[in-house]
């Protein structure tokens, strides 16, 4: 069965930070002696959004794969920096109880 999920722009710009951002977000908690990254929790949240607007009442029992179809207003990041949107949209799967577990016998090979 196929699924659409759809995760659109949010004042012009494409709501998914690139990787490079992603990697710059990581900060070191001191107190707690954790790292913590904004970046990748923002990107998480706007997946899991998107996952609870198109998604409703789907859980996921078998193997997955998901297609990616990524389209950016400008050519600001690279190709590959957008691809990490496959890293959040599978977490917050998991975390939203969709999908058991985001390894290799649930996921199959992302497609872009």
């Amino acid at each position: 069965m196929k699924y659409k999920v759809v995760i659109a722009k949010k004042n012009k710009t494409f709501p998914i930070k690139g990787l490079n951002e992603l990697l710059a977000g990581r900060m070191y908690d001191y107190r707690t002696k954790k790292y913590h990254n904004s970046v990748k929790s923002e990107n998480d949240k706007v997946c899991r959004l998107a996952i609870q607007k198109y998604l409703k009442d789907v859980k996921f029992t078998k193997q997955i794969q998901c297609t990616y179809n990524i389209y950016a207003q400008d050519k600001r990041h690279d190709r590959q920096n957008l691809y990490c949107v496959d890293k959040s949209f599978l977490d917050a799967l998991q975390q939203m109880k969709k999908l058991q577990n985001d390894g290799w016998r649930e996921c199959a090979d992302s497609i872009f």
